[in-house]
C-alpha cells in the first residue's frame, strides 16, 4: 500500500506542476496565483502547500525536469554516437524543445531566479549538472563551460526576441562556438580549392578503409573537382581500429590511444576536417612498472622519476640530461643507425640501457630484439616530439567509431564520393589512359588510385603488373605483431594503477575504462593486456609453444593484480596475434614513400613514411597523399581551363 501510495503521490505532484506550468505559458508567471494552480489542479491549499513551499518552487521545477533529459543522454552508448559535437549538441537542442514556446515563462525564470535563493540553487545545479555532463564527453572545463554557457546565453537573449526560432538560433551559436574552439591554438588550415563551378573532375579509387583510407578520402571530398570511391574488402570501415560493441563493452582492434595528442596529426584532422571528439589524458601518477617482482612508478615525470627504483641516482640524473638533449634535438641517438648501436657505445649504466628498450618496446610495441633495431633518428624524433608534448598518453573518449563515423559521414555528404564495403580490388591494369580496376561486382575506371592497404597486400595486387619490380625492396616487410588479452567484468575487481608494465616478461596490462568510462557499462571494468612478440621461430609448433606461454603469462599477470577477475568476467577475447603496424619499424623493413618515382600512384598506411608511428602515421600520409592529390587537380583544372 505504502508502495502505491508514493506513486499516486508522485503523479499528483506531477499534475500540479504540469498545470502551473501550462498557465505560466498561457498567462505569464505573474499573472497566475497559487488559488488558480489549486484551483486548476483541483486539489486542496494543504495539499498544494505540503508539495510546494511557494509559487516560485514551481517555476524552479522546469529546471528539475530538464535533468532527466540529461540523464538519459549520459547513458548514450558509444557505439550510436557518430559525432561528439552532434552527440552534445543534441542534448542542448533537446533540452531546448521543451521551451520553445515559453519565451515569457523564461524571462520569469531569469528574473526570479535572481531574488529566490531556492530558484537560483537550482538553476546553478542544473548548470553544475551539465557541466559535469559534457565533461564526461568532453574533459576540458574551459571547452565545457563554452559550450553550456552558449546554451544559457542563447536561451536567455531569444526569450526577449518576438517571433525568434530558438532552435534555428541555438544551431548557429553552437556551430559558432564550435568552429571557435576547432580553431583556437591550431595551425592554418589546409588550401583548399573552393571552385564550385562545374567542368573538370579527377576521378580517384581509394582501395583500403582503414584510418588511412578514410582520412584520404575525406580530404579529397571536400574538393569539388574531385570524385571517387572507397573500396574496402571487409564488411565494415576502420581497419585494425574497428570497434564493436559486446555485453555493454566496447572493443577495439586497434587500442585507441593517442601519443602526444596536443601535437599529433589528429589536430590538423580536427581543425581541417572539423572534426570533434573529446579525450583524456592517462593519469601519469597510476603509471606503474614491474621489475624482479617490485612494483614502482614510470619516470614520466620529475616526480615519478624521483620516486622510482628502476635507476640509482646517478642514473637518474643521466636520464633527466638525456631528455633535455632530445627535446633540443641535439641528442646523440638520431646519429647511430639503431638503437643497439647507440647503447652499445653509450657510457650509461644498464639500468637505463634496459629502461630506454623498454621504453622503444612500450611505444613501439615490439619485443627487446626488435627495438635494438628501430633506427636511431626515428626514435630521437619520435621522443623529441612526445617529451614536448603537455599530454603524453591520452584516450579518444568512445573509441574509435567517433572518429571514423565522422570521416565516413563527411565522404558521404559531399555526394561525391561512393563507398563500397565488401568489394575486393582484383585486378589492375592501365588502358586508354585511365586506370581499369576490377573488382567481383564489375570495372570501373579512374585517373588516379591511393592504396590505403598494407604493403604486402600492395605488392600481391601489384604482382604481374609493370610496377611490380619497383615494390621488390617493400615485399619482404614485416608486421608489428602483438598478443591482445581483452577482459571485460562486471564489476571493478580492482584499480591500484591505470596501467602496469611488466618489464621482465615484457608484457603490460591497461585499466581502459580508468580513462575512458565510456567503454564500459555502468560498474564495469575494461582490462587490456598486451604481450610484445617476436617472430623468430623455426616451427609453427614452437611458435604455438611460446604464444601458449604468453597467454599463461598475461593470466598469471592478471591473478597478481587483479585478484578475483575470473569470477566477474563478462567479455573475453583473445587474439594471439594481433597486427599493430603493417610494417615494424626496424632497419631490416623499408616504409613504403607517399609516392615513388616511376610509379603512378599513392600510399598511405601506418606502413608509409610520415609523422610518428601506429595510428599518427596512418593519418600523415593520407594527409600528405590527399594533399598532392588536390595540387595535382588544381593544375590540371587550371592547364584546361586556358
Amino acid at each position: 500500500m505504502a508502495t502505491f501510495m508514493r506513486a499516486a503521490t508522485q503523479k499528483k505532484r506531477r499534475r500540479v506542476i504540469e498545470t502551473a506550468v501550462r498557465l505560466f505559458v498561457e498567462r505569464g508567471y505573474e499573472h497566475v496565483s497559487v488559488d488558480e494552480i489549486i484551483q486548476t489542479a483541483n486539489i486542496s491549499k494543504g495539499t498544494f502547500y505540503h508539495y510546494f513551499e511557494s509559487k516560485e518552487e514551481l517555476l524552479a521545477e522546469l529546471t528539475t525536469a530538464q535533468m532527466d533529459i540529461v540523464d538519459r543522454w549520459v547513458q548514450t552508448s558509444p557505439a550510436h554516437v557518430v559525432s561528439l559535437e552532434g552527440h552534445i549538441n543534441r542534448l542542448f537542442l533537446d533540452l531546448a524543445s521543451n521551451y520553445t514556446d515559453m519565451p515569457k515563462v523564461i524571462r520569469s525564470l531569469t528574473a526570479v531566479a535572481m531574488s529566490n535563493d531556492n530558484v537560483r540553487r537550482k538553476h546553478a545545479a542544473q548548470l553544475g549538472a551539465l557541466e559535469a555532463a559534457v565533461m564526461k564527453w568532453l574533459p576540458d572545463r574551459r571547452k565545457a563551460e563554452l559550450i553550456v554557457t552558449t546554451y544559457f546565453g542563447t536561451l536567455n537573449v531569444w526569450a526577449y526576441q518576438e517571433d525568434a526560432s530558438l532552435i534555428a538560433m541555438l544551431q548557429s551559436n553552437l556551430s559558432a562556438a564550435w568552429a571557435g574552439l576547432r580553431a583556437a591554438e591550431l595551425p592554418e588550415p589546409l588550401d583548399m580549392m573552393t571552385n564550385e563551378k562545374e567542368g573538370y573532375r579527377m576521378k580517384v579509387a581509394i582501395i583500403g578503409g582503414g584510418l588511412a583510407g578514410l582520412t584520404a578520402a575525406a580530404y579529397l571530398s571536400e574538393q569539388p573537382s574531385v570524385e571517387g570511391v572507397l573500396y574496402e574488402r571487409s564488411p565494415q570501415l576502420g581497419g585494425r581500429a574497428f570497434t564493436y560493441e559486446k555485453a555493454g563493452f566496447t572493443l577495439n582492434y586497434g587500442a585507441h590511444a593517442v601519443y602526444g595528442i596536443d601535437r599529433h596529426e589528429l589536430s590538423n584532422l580536427e581543425s581541417e576536417l572539423g572534426l570533434s571528439f573529446g579525450s583524456k589524458q592517462v593519469d601519469k601518477r597510476k603509471v606503474f612498472y614491474a621489475k624482479n617482482e617490485k612494483l614502482t612508478p614510470a619516470p614520466l615525470d620529475a616526480m615519478n622519476l624521483m620516486k622510482t627504483d628502476l635507476l640509482p641516482s646517478s642514473q637518474k640524473v643521466r636520464f633527466v640530461a638525456e631528455i633535455a638533449a632530445i627535446i633540443a634535438n641535439i641528442h646523440n641517438m638520431k646519429n647511430y643507425r639503431t638503437l643497439g648501436d647507440y647503447l652499445a657505445e653509450s657510457d650509461s649504466g644498464e639500468d637505463l640501457k634496459e629502461l630506454w628498450e623498454h621504453l622503444v618496446c612500450s611505444n613501439f610495441f615490439i619485443a627487446p630484439s626488435d627495438a635494438r633495431n628501430v633506427p636511431g633518428p626515428v626514435i630521437g624524433e619520435y621522443y623529441h616530439n612526445l617529451f614536448l608534448s603537455s599530454r603524453p598518453v591520452n584516450y579518444v573518449l568512445g573509441s574509435w567509431a567517433v572518429i571514423t563515423n565522422q570521416l565516413k559521414g563527411k565522404i558521404e555528404s559531399s555526394g561525391r564520393w561512393g563507398i563500397k564495403l565488401q568489394e575486393a580490388v582484383e585486378e589492375i591494369r592501365y588502358e586508354n589512359r585511365k586506370y581499369q580496376l576490377r573488382s567481383k561486382n564489375g570495372e570501373d575506371e579512374f585517373d588516379r588510385i591511393v592504396f590505403a592497404m598494407p604493403v604486402q597486400q600492395v605488392v600481391k595486387l601489384l604482382r604481374g603488373t609493370p610496377w611490380e619490380p619497383f615494390l621488390a625492396d617493400y615485399e619482404g616487410a614485416t608486421p608489428t605483431e602483438v598478443m591482445v588479452y581483452d577482459i571485460g567484468l562486471s564489476e571493478v575487481v580492482a584499480r591500484p594503477f591505470s596501467y602496469i608494465s611488466d618489464m621482465n616478461r615484457k608484457l603490460f596490462i591497461s585499466d581502459v575504462s580508468a580513462t575512458d568510462h565510456t567503454v564500459v557499462p555502468e560498474g564495469g571494468q575494461l582490462l587490456q593486456g598486451i604481450a610484445y612478440l617476436s617472430d623468430q621461430f623455426e616451427s609453427d609448433e614452437q611458435r604455438k609453444q611460446y604464444l601458449d606461454g604468453k597467454t599463461a603469462q598475461m593470466e598469471e599477470m592478471f591473478d597478481t593484480h587483479y585478484p578475483g577477475w575470473r569470477e566477474k568476467v563478462a567479455v573475453k577475447r583473445v587474439s594471439k596475434k594481433a597486427m599493430v603496424s603493417s610494417v615494424k619499424n626496424v632497419v631490416s623493413n623499408r616504409l613504403l614513400p607517399v609516392r615513388m618515382e616511376h610509379v603512378p600512384f599513392y600510399f598511405c598506411g601506418d606502413g608509409c613514411e610520415g609523422k610518428g608511428e601506429l595510428a599518427e602515421r596512418a593519418f600523415s600520409s593520407a594527409r600528405a597523399a590527399a594533399k598532392q592529390l588536390i595540387a595535382e587537380a588544381r593544375k590540371e583544372e587550371l592547364q584546361l581551363a586556358r
